[in-house]
């Protein structure tokens, strides 16, 4: 999925949704987030040292428009190359406004992070483990509709509203059965 957000735009929603991400960890502690200027032959984007229980870490991470597989497939390269260059413990993410689970997958055989402006991400950094999964727009529209619609009609179901109706009334186990 391409997105029509200009770069600044797309850059600063990515580092406040990396910075959301970071603080649903309390062992994790950002300490420094820099945006590094766009360079020619250079993916990496934001550089964000964190703390993990008392080590630091580096989270080199390229912003990318588009999270289609054959895309993401090259920004993983990249950013690859480009992590190389820095510190050892360097873990490279890759954050688009959505990645579809094909290119979640190319992320995680590629050793690197991921996350998504959509709400899912995972991303390893030392010791932590960090995964967030959203539901599609299209599964919320199904669950919203459900909520709206009555209950249906089963033996359970029949035993449960007959007994807010008549208390007095006593059920058993079979009746659920039958």
């Amino acid at each position: 999925m391409t997105t029509d957000m200009a770069p600044t735009e797309l850059r600063a929603r990515a580092a406040e949704a990396l910075k959301a991400l970071l603080s649903q960890v309390s062992g994790v502690r950002l300490t420094e987030m820099k945006r590094e200027p766009q360079a020619r032959g250079r993916a990496v984007e934001i550089v964000a040292r964190i703390d993990v229980f008392g080590h630091t870490h580096t989270l080199a991470c390229e912003v990318h428009s588009d999270g289609e597989p054959d895309h993401v497939r090259a920004a993983l390269h990249g950013l690859r190359d480009s992590a190389a260059h820095l510190p050892a413990n360097t873990t490279p993410l890759l954050i688009a406004p959505y990645l579809s689970p094909e290119a979640q997958a190319l992320c995680n055989e590629n050793q690197a992070g991921f996350l998504d402006l959509e709400g899912n991400a995972r991303l390893t950094v030392g010791e932590v483990f960090i995964g967030t999964r959203s539901l599609p727009c299209h599964a919320i529209g199904r669950l919203s509709a459900a909520f709206h619609q009555p209950p249906a009609r089963s033996p359970a179901n029949e035993i449960v509203h007959d007994g807010l109706r008549r208390p007095s009334r006593s059920h058993t186990a079979s009746a659920l059965v039958a």
